[in-house]
């Protein structure tokens, strides 16, 4: 060997070696950072003896206990003042630049991408014409994306005002008219649609065999008797969701949705809802794996399925889903002459043919629901869907908070204020606990019945919670899921449920396989909050038992848990 070359070559081997440790110690630290995420197939996750692991994780855990100390109740409604900020939650699809420029609240099936942009890109043409008020101002559009509850609650509370707005059918008009919104109904119909039930071909049978057709009567009288489980969607956002809702109650009983009989036939289908589902997504996930075997569905989305279309029937329902516009508050001249000139474009038969090809205008012969509602009725349907929606079965549900450092400051002042307005809307027949976690967790409060008392206890446990340390996300969860199956014992028949708000990955303690392992044995819905920070790891976690995942930030955080908490309790 040429021993000028031997310094150079130990000095290159020396490199090399000193480069693999550096990859193995990263690799190493990557693999403690990121050991909650999952694999690539999380629903069969599963781990040998899961009741052992659990017990065995358990005895590895540092679990704090607080002291029980009441704070205040506050029964004030703050609804409108916890209403994210509208720039951020729901961002413009389209902006328009005209002289006078209409903004549109609409559903997302007309102002999203694809098969649901109709409005998007039928707004876009009219923008890109030009076009003018007879005073010689350019007209322009502007699209907003965003429920039809949620624009039901901005406009009713004044917190927002469109120039209009276009549910997808006239039940959220009415209901926010009655509730305070000055709407002027411009266009019965913008694009045609049809709220229906998408029901698993083999269900469908059964219903026809038993009861001679496949209607929506007889799906529903097949829930109430125990035949069929299907999911509906929330009917607070929900337009297909409420419009089920108050078709049920009418078909219960058609003179009063509110009778003894009506009310004693809902607590009886609501036995055939294993949940009502927080989004669509949920719910087509829980027909997908055969724990549902219908659910509610507008006919656009269904023929935009492949999944739905290919396996499922769709049997059509109650009030025309005919996407109205309504005009908002007082306009000026102007502004109604922009709104007729729009109206006149998207009526006409080019975006009229467009909207077909994207699966609006259904073509069937069914006979709508044309019964007059009240928008009083459609409240006190909601109201009693609240009340009577677990059909008298008790919620034990418990909390779980991270409260590790990076939620210092406003982060975990949000959460505080989060979980105080969400749970005015538990119900004090269920029983609610609250654990909190960095390093260790820590039992702020013991799971009771959600009384004055324990309202008063969860307050105190709330306030007193502090910031710091690191994430041992799953080993608060695995201590969560312990503490409902020992209370589950007292009340065997009670559903059962957690709620994970968390800001970031899990850093320490027990790794995503092994709780999703035990969570998928357990069979306890998990739902997760990403907090600041969209979180795979908690996606998948509430996928295993079919919750859900919310992204929430700072802003939003109140009105999602709210609603959230809510449809659930």
């Amino acid at each position: 060997m040429n021993k000028s070359k031997t310094p150079l070559i130990i000095a290159v081997i020396g490199a090399i070696i000193t480069a693999a440790l550096i990859i193995t110690v990263i690799n190493k630290s990557s693999s403690k950072r990121n050991n909650d995420l999952p694999s690539t197939n999380t629903h069969k996750v599963s781990v040998n003896n899961p009741e052992e692991k659990l017990q065995k994780c358990l005895k590895n855990i540092n679990i704090l206990s607080a002291e029980k100390v009441k704070g205040t109740v506050d029964y004030s409604d703050n609804g409108s003042a916890n209403l994210p900020n509208i720039e951020t939650k729901y961002p413009l699809t389209i902006v328009g630049d005209g002289d006078v420029d209409i903004e549109i609240f609409s559903t997302s099936e007309k102002a999203g991408k694809n098969n649901n942009g109709w409005l998007n890109e039928t707004a876009e043409e009219f923008n890109n014409q030009r076009n003018r008020l007879s005073n010689g101002k350019i007209i322009s559009v502007s699209v907003r994306s965003i429920p039809s509850g949620a624009s039901s609650d901005y406009i009713s509370n004044n917190v927002y005002l469109p120039q209009a707005y276009t549910p997808s059918n006239e039940l959220f008009g009415k209901l926010a008219m009655e509730a305070g919104a000055k709407l002027q109904l411009e266009a019965e119909s913008l694009v045609a649609n049809t709220a229906g039930i998408a029901i698993s071909r083999s269900a469908a049978s059964s219903v026809a065999s038993k009861y001679g057709s496949v209607t929506y009567e007889n799906i529903v009288d097949a829930v109430v008797n125990g035949e069929l489980q299907m999911g509906y969607t929330y009917p607070y956002t929900s337009a297909t969701g409420l419009n089920f809702l108050v078709n049920a109650l009418q078909h219960f009983d058609s003179g009063n949705i509110l009778s003894d009989t009506a009310v004693s036939q809902f607590q009886q289908l609501q036995k055939g809802i294993p949940f009502v589902c927080y989004t669509t997504d949920q719910m087509v996930n829980a027909m997908q794996s055969g724990t549902l075997q219908a659910g509610v569905v507008e006919y656009q989305a269904y023929t935009n399925s492949a999944v739905l279309k290919g396996g499922y029937d769709f049997v059509p329902f109650g009030y025309k889903h005919s996407n109205p516009l309504y005009s908002v508050g007082d306009l000026s001249d102007e502004q109604h002459e922009a709104i007729n000139a729009f109206l006149s474009y998207a009526l006409s038969s080019g975006p009229q043919q467009k909207a077909k090809e994207y699966g609006f205008d259904p073509d069937n012969s069914y006979s709508y629901n044309t019964n007059d509602i009240s928008g009083a009725d459609i409240i006190s349907a909601q109201r009693l869907w609240k009340e009577e929606k677990d059909s008298g079965t008790p919620t034990i549900a418990l909390f779980i908070a991270d409260v590790s450092g990076s939620m210092t400051g406003d982060p975990l002042n949000r959460l505080k204020d989060s979980l105080i307005e969400a749970s005015k809307n538990i119900r004090s027949d269920n029983y609610v606990g609250l654990i909190s976690y960095n390093d260790d967790v820590k039992l702020n409060l013991p799971i009771a019945q959600f009384d004055l008392e324990q309202r008063s206890y969860f307050a105190g446990a709330v306030e007193k919670m502090k910031a710091g340390g690191n994430t041992a996300t799953y080993d608060a969860l695995l201590v969560g899921i312990n503490m409902i199956n020992e209370y589950k014992e007292s009340i065997p028949d009670a559903k059962t449920m957690i709620f994970v708000l968390s800001d970031g990955q899990c850093n320490r303690g027990v790794e995503y396989n092994t709780a999703a392992g035990i969570v998928s044995h357990y069979g306890i819905p998990i739902y997760t909050i990403g907090y600041n920070e969209e979180i795979n790891s908690l996606k998948d976690l509430s996928s295993i038992n079919e919750a859900v995942y919310i992204d929430a930030d700072s802003d939003d955080v109140v009105y999602e848990l709210a609603a959230l908490f809510n449809a659930q309790m």
